[in-house]
């Protein structure tokens, strides 16, 4: 684990620093205006509780290897490790309808000259301790911790080579702040549509976005893909509380600025169609993402949370306003895994059928993808929805069912729910079945 040995760290905790769990937003606070500890209610997605707990901030001025500790060479002895957060704006949405430019009547932007934190909270994400007499670190979650009693300084000291230990601080974040160009671009939806702050679709597709529109930067602008980056977040508005807007930042990784970011203002609408082209035309057509259109070493961390597919339908919205169908292959292949596990965990209480048409009174012949009957002759139509439409079935003949009638009703599960946790997506539907 690096160390600290620099005496004038005791000088910068001055700050306290609190990020939301639920949609991780954070800023930091001077000491005085937080107590150390502090839970809050989000000011971005207005979760309650989730804006905390605090703890001290700190901004190295450097880190060194302790002069007591060999090196660890041998992958089998890596200590855990432990990585900084993605940069995170702390500015309010502007009101002023005027600082920004409009791209259509969903996507607008502006360009400013902020503060971006970014914080590294440790392994197990709990923090640093810090002994404030000799400025040596050692993770908080270490089962062996040494600041506490008498230790080794971090430097050499000829004279007096041991701190008496009895001042350490725990649970510190460390971290830095830089000012740099951005772009932000603040994106409007409507129902069915929804990006609800700290929801797994919503990650999804606006982790996804980003690193589209971050890689159609590059080729625009023809720079390399580390010197511009971009981050997520809700809109500090009632509306990004209800999912109804979210908010996207480019930012030159250089700090104070290479006047990147600040020529997006000015192409937003081409900016945007490359993103989009992107994510629907992977060279390898790949289900999800690949190193050939999304994934690269710098995101490998997110690679998960990357689905050209969710992306493709939130940015052909944002260009067009309309709907667009999600991908007809991908909804059986993921209809396909729903049924089986049904099946395989069923009983003979229900009886599960796959692609089953039925004639109902009012609609005319359906195509059901997994018809449900129970013993006792109810019916139960069980459908998909897109990522970012939840309970709103992507096949429109269902849609036409669910409004129509209620001989057989319908059971709708998140098509990213049954791709991603297959168990609870069938135990979802056995809850209804059950109800």
């Amino acid at each position: 684990m690096d160390t600290c040995s620099d005496l004038s760290l005791v000088n910068t905790a001055s700050f306290g620093r609190l990020q939301c769990s639920t949609c991780g937003f954070a800023r930091t606070f001077e000491i005085g205006e937080i107590s150390r500890g502090d839970k809050r209610d989000c000011p971005a997605c207005g979760a309650k509780n989730t804006f905390g707990e605090a703890r001290y901030w700190l901004r190295p001025p450097g880190f060194a290897h302790p002069v007591d500790v060999e090196e660890v060479t041998s992958p089998d002895d890596m200590p855990e490790t432990s990585y900084a957060t993605r940069a995170k704006l702390t500015m309010q949405t502007p009101s002023d309808d005027s600082k920004w430019t409009q791209v259509n009547e969903r996507v607008r932007v502006l360009k400013e000259c902020k503060h971006l934190l970014v914080s590294n909270t440790g392994p197990k994400r709990d923090g640093y301790s810090y002994c404030v007499k000799c400025g040596r670190v050692e993770a908080s979650s270490d089962p062996t911790p040494l600041l506490a009693a008498p230790h080794r300084k971090p430097y050499p000291d000829d004279r007096q080579p041991t701190c008496e230990g009895a001042g350490t601080t725990r649970h510190i974040v460390l971290g830095t702040d830089f000012i740099t160009d951005i772009a932000l671009f603040s994106m409007d939806v409507a129902t069915p549509l929804r990006l609800r702050p700290g929801q797994y679709p919503t990650d999804v597709s606006l982790r996804t976005v980003s690193e589209a529109l971050a890689k159609a930067v590059s080729q625009l602008l023809e720079i390399e893909p580390g010197e511009l980056m971009a981050e997520y977040r809700p809109s500090l508005t009632p509306e990004g509380r209800e999912g109804l807007k979210a908010e996207i930042f480019l930012y030159d990784t250089l700090p104070g600025g290479a006047g990147f970011a600040s020529q997006l203002v000015e192409c937003g609408t081409e900016l945007f169609q490359r993103a989009l082209r992107l994510v629907e035309a992977c060279p390898e057509n790949c289900d999800a993402s690949c190193y050939r259109c999304l994934r690269s070493f710098n995101n490998k961390f997110e690679h998960r949370l990357l689905d050209r597919h969710v992306a493709a339908e939130l940015l052909e919205y944002l260009l067009t306003g309309t709907l667009p169908e999600f991908d007809e292959q991908r909804l059986r292949n993921s209809t396909s895994l729903l049924y089986r596990d049904l099946s395989r965990q069923g009983d003979r209480t229900v009886n599960f059928e796959a692609d089953v048409e039925v004639t109902v009174e009012g609609v005319g012949k359906v195509e059901v993808p997994i018809l449900a009957v129970k013993n006792t002759g109810e019916r139960f139509a069980i459908a998909l929805s897109g990522a970012l439409t939840n309970d709103y079935p992507a096949a429109p003949s269902i849609r036409k069912l669910r409004e129509k009638t209620s001989s057989i009703a319908v059971i709708v599960i998140n098509e990213l729910l049954v791709r991603g946790n297959l168990p609870a997506a069938t135990r979802e539907v056995r809850q209804f079945l059950s109800a």
